[in-house]
């Protein structure tokens, strides 16, 4: 069809083997190249080529003497391609799944404390009582479980939301409180709690960015005005423990975090009001998530799903 055609509102129809055989062109730079990466006649790819270039209206690929090049629309089509391929792939992947005896497959992202402190047994007990059903788990900090979530890599997260999210739902799951953590002989140490604005004269050990608490601990030294004084940031909170109790610093732990007999180091209650720190089931649409992903939010035991509430942009 003919680019008037397409203005007019004409959808465009894209064969999957004309796709894969113009992702070879671009991949190898010649219509020869391709057509001994694919093991077709050039003759049966160039024909492939100047369909598509007649389906979109448009030339795909610039010509020249060494080959041919992708045009601004050409790198566009592979750019999608690409991804077509890929969930081609991960649907073959679940399917195969399904004839190995696999009935449901949940992919999950999760931050550093419900990985550790709160999914363990919980999952044991899902697997324990759904053994046809699989699970991918994928540690990250929570505004990377945020995106993951958002553009659909995974189906739902757990992590501490710190920003509004368009379009995601937030169910509570889980809450810890902030301590301050300081070493044993630290002019703090004998204190039952602590105003944030009180240790930002301290050095930090912080944890990594992205991570909830490095989040909040910005944002509390931002209200005085101030900015934290990092020494050192890590990537877990066995990290911070050990970092403060040799005197690096001091640092912010949630409750589950801290053992109660972790030697050299002291905690003391942080007396703010954003110190109580909510985890949050996240998931964009409940009713369009794969049945094993619903058997799970069920299952890992937020309050009542209909008490849920959607976080908006502002």
């Amino acid at each position: 069809m003919s680019g008037t055609a397409q203005a007019e509102g004409q959808a465009m129809r894209f064969d999957l083997e004309s796709l894969r055989m113009f992702a070879a062109v671009v991949e190898q730079g010649s219509i020869a190249a391709a057509s001994q990466a694919t093991h077709i006649v050039p003759s049966a790819v160039s024909r492939r080529i100047s369909e598509l270039e007649r389906d979109v209206g448009m030339p795909l690929f610039e010509r020249h003497s060494r080959g041919a090049r992708p045009t601004p629309a050409g790198q566009t089509l592979y750019r999608h391609a690409r991804r077509i391929f890929e969930q081609c792939e991960q649907a073959e992947g679940e399917l195969d799944e399904y004839s190995q005896g696999v009935r449901g497959h949940v992919r999950l992202s999760v931050n550093f404390t419900a990985m550790v402190h709160y999914l363990p047994p919980a999952l044991h007990r899902f697997l324990s009582s759904n053994r046809a059903i699989k699970i991918d788990l994928i540690e990250k900090t929570s505004d990377v479980v945020m995106r993951m979530v958002e553009n659909g890599t995974v189906d739902f997260g757990i992590c501490a939301v710190t920003e509004p999210a368009a379009r995601l739902t937030c169910v509570p799951y889980r809450v810890d409180r902030l301590f301050v953590v300081v070493p044993a002989g630290h002019r703090y140490a004998d204190r039952a709690s602590l105003r944030f604005e009180e240790v930002l004269d301290e050095d930090f050990v912080g944890m990594q960015d992205g991570a909830s608490i490095y989040t909040l601990s910005q944002r509390g030294a931002a209200l005085h005005g101030r900015r934290l004084k990092l020494r050192i940031q890590v990537t877990c909170f066995e990290a911070v423990r050990n970092m403060v109790a040799v005197g690096m610093g001091v640092g912010l732990l949630p409750e589950i975090g801290i053992p109660a007999d972790m030697p050299g180091l002291v905690r003391i209650a942080l007396d703010e009001p954003w110190a109580q720190r909510w985890l949050h089931i996240v998931y964009r649409d409940l009713d369009a998530l794969p049945a094993a992903a619903r058997l799970l939010i069920e299952q890992l035991g937020p309050a009542n799903l209909e008490s849920s509430h959607s976080l908006a942009a502002g």
